[in-house]
């Protein structure tokens, strides 16, 4: 630990508020195990130590009167896929794009709805850093994993799901993992006491179902759900196994209960959000608090649940606007529960969009006002809708335009649980405690910064590097020379250096302090 965080920890360790619930600077609970913090935001925790300070002891204030009414909080995080900034009714889509979403537009109008929420530019690195707090570039997984690929989140990554398993949780997850094959890699190997998945994105679920018909007689190409160019004996030639729908228990060996297909990914979210249901009411019961982590797939293009495709202001070509409408019912469904159980003020509820649209399947296809699309960190491909929702602590109507980076749920979500000890401190964590703003509101964020990785989407590791870097409103990306006013320039189309010439060498510097410190912090390196 830092000798700056040594000394905060002294002097926050005066204060009447019990440790447990302390938040602390920059996210980082002042506590003998501090984590490390990237370079960035250790400057900024100095700079507003003593207002974040006072901060905290208001927020430790509430988070102790909500434990002593209910216990731990529960924690159910929802990750969409492939939805962009302009997707939901919430975000300026809705009926008007053919994808009606009343449900998460009503959770917004209830809850926070993030203005400048980011993640990373694609799903498998979006989970990395979700899971682990950390910028896929640390961990070594910086690809999307498709079916054979050895890469995976390894053992040593602490997950949030162990961080708060060690804090007395009930930790599950439901849906698209897709964050590697092995045992090692596996949700139940990775702090989950349950998991109900597949380990791939939604291109993967057509491949058996192109295997069976390839070998059929009498089949023409237009009647292949979904056409692929591959081999028929493609497992056995290449010796990769294409694996189905898991279901595994914690210290056991998952076992596949159904094979990838079509007609399954119509009904999966449904299925999923049955199984969540259930999970929700039994630790209800048995009186403990969970961390639910639901990774939907319904929102790519792959399957076309036919009721929902029908439905009113369904645009009825557009499979993915049908997937949305089905999650959006199983949204609903999930609220109701947490309300019905009188456990709904006690619950903080999460849903973000794991990257940008994937136009490639255009017009079945989700949509971004933003320039740029998944695979690219421009607006169009990092900056997605998100929700929170929690009753009595976040203030119904809030939409800040404060930044937030998916791995701000890893700290925020750790502190909330009171499980701050558990973070590990031999690494950088790049997530920031959010708390403050979902209590607080706009003004609140402890983030000014952002950097953006693009990384290799087959996984050489050639692809991957710092793209660009955003400092309040201003983005620059370094290898073009190009500055944009965010604020001004949401689309970035009005690049001008002459005009920001004054801001190009702090964040050169922003920049050059961010890669010291993985000098000393190295990246992880995994065989591709």
């Amino acid at each position: 630990m830092s000798d700056l965080f040594k000394d905060v920890f002294r002097q926050v360790s005066k204060s009447a508020v019990p440790a447990i619930f302390v938040l602390g600077m920059t996210g980082l609970y002042l506590d003998a195990d501090a984590y490390e913090a990237d370079a960035a935001q250790r400057a900024l925790a100095a700079e507003r130590y003593a207002q974040w300070s006072q901060e905290d002891k208001s927020i430790g204030k509430r988070l102790q009167d909500l434990a002593k009414k209910h216990g731990q909080p529960n924690i159910l995080f929802i990750l969409g896929d492939d939805i962009g900034w302009g997707e939901l009714g919430s975000y300026g889509g809705g009926k008007l794009r053919g994808t009606p979403t009343p449900n998460l537009d009503k959770l917004a109008e209830d809850g926070m709805r993030f203005l400048q929420h980011y993640s990373e530019p694609s799903c498998t690195v979006t989970r990395v850093a979700l899971m682990t707090g950390r910028l896929p570039v640390r961990t070594g997984v910086d690809n999307v994993l498709f079916p054979g690929n050895p890469k995976g989140l390894v053992r040593d990554e602490k997950t949030i799901a162990e961080v708060l398993s060690e804090a007395g949780y009930a930790t599950a997850m439901f849906g698209k993992w897709h964050l590697g094959e092995s045992a090692e890699h596996q949700p139940t190997n990775q702090g989950f006491d349950y998991a109900l998945y597949g380990m791939y994105n939604g291109g993967v679920w057509p491949w058996l179902e192109n295997l069976e018909y390839f070998n059929k007689e009498n089949e023409t190409i237009g009647e292949i759900p979904y056409t692929l160019d591959m081999p028929g004996d493609y497992e056995d030639q290449f010796n990769i196994t294409i694996h189905g729908v898991q279901e595994s228990y914690k210290g056991g060996t998952p076992r596949e209960i159904g094979k990838l297909t079509l007609e399954r990914y119509n009904r999966h979210d449904n299925e999923l959000t049955d199984k969540l249901l259930d999970f929700i009411e039994d630790n209800h019961k048995a009186g403990k608090p969970f961390f639910a982590y639901f990774a939907t797939n319904a929102q790519q293009v792959f399957a076309c649940p036919p009721e929902e495709r029908h439905a009113k202001y369904v645009d009825s070509a557009n499979c993915q606007a049908a997937q949305i409408f089905q999650h959006d019912k199983n949204v609903k469904r999930l609220r109701e529960k947490l309300e019905q159980l009188e456990i709904a003020e006690n619950t903080l509820v999460v849903w973000a969009s794991d990257n940008g649209p994937m136009y490639s399947f255009y017009p079945s296809a989700g949509f971004s006002y933003l320039r740029g699309r998944k695979h690219e960190v421009q607006e169009g491909g990092v900056r997605t809708p998100a929700i929170a929702w929690w009753p009595g602590m976040i203030a119904p109507g809030s939409e800040p335009l404060d930044l937030v980076h998916v791995t701000d749920w890893f700290t925020t979500i750790a502190g909330i649980a009171g499980a701050q000890a558990n973070i590990p401190g031999d690494r950088i964590i790049d997530g920031v405690n959010q708390t403050s703003l979902l209590i607080n509101g706009e003004g609140y964020s402890r983030r000014n910064y952002l950097f953006h990785y693009k990384y290799s989407v087959f996984g050489t590791g050639l692809g991957t590097r710092l793209e660009a870097v955003r400092w309040n409103d201003i983005k620059l990306y370094p290898n073009k020379m190009e500055v944009f006013n965010i604020m001004r320039d949401p689309n970035e189309m009005h690049s001008d250096r002459r005009q920001y010439l004054w801001v190009i060498e702090p964040l050169r510097q922003l920049m050059s302090n961010h890669l010291k410190m993985m000098e000393k912090f190295p990246n992880r390196k995994l065989e591709f």
